[in-house]
């Protein structure tokens, strides 16, 4: 895969600002309690479902939850904590929605983030991608999926735009002429046929 036409998001560069500037460089340093004690957030585990309080910066998470649940939760959870301002129970319904969106995007870059992904042998066959990247960041295979199907439409469409832009490069070359000279002359060919069709 060509990571170099990859282009990330502003919420994702932010994420990866975050993380590098706290020393979280690889997936050893990827697990959450190191993440959470990194942002300053606090981190409790009980008996109670998952939820957080962006005002006192904790999340709670259920005691119970597996592993790869309570990652996909801290995620989440750790989006409101950082980014969002307000108590959902009480928000316009379409306030609510915005911050729920940015949540799910931001639990695909944080749980499996680009500058890490890049730096993995993950294998070139999509069956074979999927369990890897599960098993690499302990985040569900769907999640897993989603995120490597993301990474390949961008990098497709990076090298397709570049693509493109090479082609109209050279072909601008072989012109030879500069895009005001085949302009004028576009419309000089269109007043000669023009006055031809008059004449008759």
């Amino acid at each position: 895969m060509l990571f170099s036409y990859y282009r990330e998001t502003e919420l994702e560069q932010w994420i990866s600002g975050k993380y590098l500037q706290h020393g979280i460089a690889s997936t050893a340093e990827h697990d959450i309690e190191h993440i959470a004690q990194a942002f300053g957030v606090e981190l409790v585990y009980e008996e109670c479902p998952s939820f957080s309080d962006n005002e006192e910066q904790v999340i709670f998470l259920n005691k119970y939850a597996d592993d790869v649940t309570a990652r996909v939760i801290f995620f989440h959870e750790l989006c409101h904590v950082l980014r969002h301002a307000g108590d959902q129970r009480r928000m316009p319904v379409l306030f609510k929605n915005a911050q729920e969106t940015e949540a799910e995007q931001f639990v695909l870059y944080a749980a499996i983030p680009f500058y890490m992904f890049a730096k993995l042998p993950v294998p070139d066959q999509h069956c074979e991608a999927i369990p890897f990247l599960a098993e690499t960041f302990r985040v569900p295979y769907e999640l897993a999926e989603h995120r490597l199907d993301q990474i390949q439409r961008r990098v497709l469409h990076g090298s397709l735009m570049a693509a493109a832009k090479e082609a109209d490069r050279q072909h601008q070359q072989v012109s030879g002429w500069s895009g005001e000279t085949r302009r004028v002359l576009a419309q000089l060919e269109k007043q000669l046929s023009g006055s031809g069709k008059r004449g008759r």
